[in-house]
């Protein structure tokens, strides 16, 4: 990789304006059919994090980003605490860098450090054999029902099957419930 990264773990309170647009931007260019979603520094499409994974230039540019919270889901009925994993981008010109393979592996350093029993995430079809390679299951038939937001403003229920993934911290992946997943509020 040409690219010098400077890895950070920053908590939700220490970003700056500054930060949120250079996170917002560099979303926008991981997933330009949400761009609409990170404009005026908006760094988030549903529930804020608690803790970011950032890596940037020496300059502050951000290249690589995952938002981090501590969150109780419901799983056939039972509350499991998990540390939500989303807004996993990496900027489209490092994709296929290893630089996203880097960025999990810090993230997991954090799902450690936090004690979470799991993490969880909702990946689409054509990430899911990424995270696959980097310890997370997929629970293929799992049905998750979350709230989500469109880009102004207006609340709506979302359910979908498959691409629910669970990466064990704590507790044993046999150990995870099963049933259908409420995530009691939106996806980070």
């Amino acid at each position: 990789m040409s690219e010098d990264i400077r890895w950070e773990v920053v908590e939700e309170s220490a970003l700056s304006l500054t930060d949120h647009e250079a996170i917002a931007a560099m979303l926008a260019q991981a997933f330009p059919s949400w761009s609409h979603w990170y404009v005026g520094g908006r760094s988030w499409a549903g529930m804020q994090p608690e803790r970011r994974v950032l890596g940037r230039t020496e300059d502050g540019v951000v290249l690589a980003h995952v938002g981090i919270r501590r969150m109780f889901v419901t799983v056939g009925g039972e509350d499991v605490l998990v540390g939500d994993t989303g807004l996993v981008g990496v900027s489209p010109r490092l994709q296929g860098s290893g630089v996203g393979r880097e960025l999990m592996e810090r993230v997991h350093d954090v799902l450690d450090g936090l004690r979470v029993p799991y993490g969880f995430l909702g990946a689409g079809e054509d990430r899911i054999p990424f995270y696959d390679h980097m310890g997370w299951h997929e629970f293929p038939e799992a049905v998750g029902t979350f709230s989500a937001f469109t880009a102004d403003g207006a609340g709506v229920v979302e359910t979908e099957q498959g691409g629910w993934m669970v990466r064990p911290v704590t507790a044993r992946l046999e150990d995870w419930p099963e049933g259908p997943i409420l995530l009691n509020g939106q996806q980070v």
